[in-house]
């Protein structure tokens, strides 16, 4: 005769009453049941864990805790149960992974159980004093830990990617891809020679593009449909005035009524290395972005050039993020960032902001490189149908 199917559910609930009443024996009968039918799931493993807490047995509750996580690797209470052992015996560094892996899935669950709030904001401020102590330590063995405290180079960097406290960001350009280039999110403005004399200009380009947001009419949404593309809005700024554009040069061809209105500009640009791709790049403009606006994260078109930016109106509240590093601009200072990297700006504030965006070409490339490039992206171009254009 076959004996009766095992009522989980109803084993569950009856074993977990009765720890709700204090009653552990009780529990530990019902939860046996599911165990001895071969039936039993994290869910009973973890009603043992609790039962063998109460009374005190402590190598059969690490072993239920075990079997539970076993069963089901993203069990929330074995999770949290596990770290608590470990931080009980003494183990606070193997802990942490637990109690990380136990919120990050809590974050993602449509809803918890009563008392998980509670519960997960204790084990956030463990696993917070946890990250404090590491730190701590790993300070106090590092004989530069002053260049790390004052934030300087790429060491401090790396010891907030071991710490967690940022994230990598790898290039991951739309279109063309060039191996082997540094990953660099923001570059120091100070190793191009030409920056100097771009910026010596500024009162004169800024002079210019106010002229132009008086003359508001003149700027046209940055992203616009293409004939014989497919109009997605995923960032919702297609046609969108939020982010405008006032060219000087749009895909390697000069704007002759724009530039004529900015003489001082155009002839300040013409001093600058820019990327030369026919009918690509350079392209060279004011870019607004209005009061409230933000351009969402994405990724430029290729590595093999960086955006540089010329911040020409910048009210507080602006900013921009490139990879893990946020910065403000300021104005009349060259910003210079690999836009294969995921970045994105917004304006927080109730005023317009204004940069002047050009691009140059990534200086680890040879004159010779950047002619092969040229014409590898050229000949892509010239293939039957429309070309795309290289917004952001």
């Amino acid at each position: 005769m076959a004996a009766n199917p095992i009522n989980l559910q109803a084993i569950n609930t009856a074993g977990y009453a009765a720890l709700q009443r204090g009653d552990p024996h009780a529990a530990r009968g019902w939860f046996e049941q599911a165990v001895a039918a071969g039936a039993a799931d994290a869910a009973v493993w973890f009603g043992l864990a609790v039962v063998h807490k109460s009374l005190g047995e402590s190598a059969e509750q690490h072993a239920a805790v075990d079997r539970a996580l076993q069963l089901d690797t993203y069990y929330l209470p074995a999770l949290v149960a596990k770290g608590d052992l470990l931080v009980k015996d003494g183990d606070r560094r193997s802990a942490s992974p637990y109690y990380m892996a136990a919120l990050k899935i809590a974050a993602k669950l449509p809803s918890l159980a009563p008392g998980w709030q509670e519960e997960l904001r204790r084990v956030e401020v463990v696993s917070r004093g946890i990250a404090g102590e590491f730190e701590a330590h790993l300070l106090a063995a590092i004989p530069a830990s002053e260049a790390y405290k004052h934030g300087n180079g790429r060491f401090a960097h790396a010891v907030d990617l071991l710490l967690g406290k940022r994230q990598i960001y790898p290039q991951r350009p739309k279109f063309f891809y060039y191996p082997e280039l540094p990953q660099v999110q923001f570059f120091d403005r100070q190793a191009f020679p030409w920056v100097g004399a771009i910026e010596r200009q500024f009162d004169a380009i800024r002079a210019e593009a106010r002229a132009m947001l008086d003359a508001d009419s003149r700027f046209v949404p940055y992203i616009q449909r293409e004939p014989n593309r497919p109009a997605f809005n995923e960032r919702g700024l297609l046609d969108n005035p939020d982010w405008g554009a006032f060219f000087l040069i749009k895909d390697g061809v000069t704007v002759e009524a724009n530039a004529a209105l900015c003489p001082r500009t155009f002839a300040a640009i013409s001093e600058i290395p820019l990327c030369r791709i026919d009918q690509r790049t350079p392209s060279v403009l004011f870019s607004l972005l209005r009061p409230g606006a933000r351009i969402p994260p994405h990724h430029g078109f290729t590595n093999a050039r960086l955006i540089c930016h010329l911040p020409l109106i910048v009210p507080p509240q602006c900013a921009l993020r490139v990879g893990n590093e946020t910065r403000s601009w300021n104005e009349g200072e060259v910003v210079l960032f690999d836009d294969s990297i995921e970045h994105e700006a917004w304006n927080s504030s109730n005023e317009p902001r204004i940069v002047m965006i050009f691009d140059v070409w990534r200086p680890e490339l040879s004159a010779e490189e950047r002619d092969l490039v040229a014409a590898a992206l050229t000949a892509v171009d010239s293939f039957e149908g429309p070309r795309r254009r290289w917004t952001e």
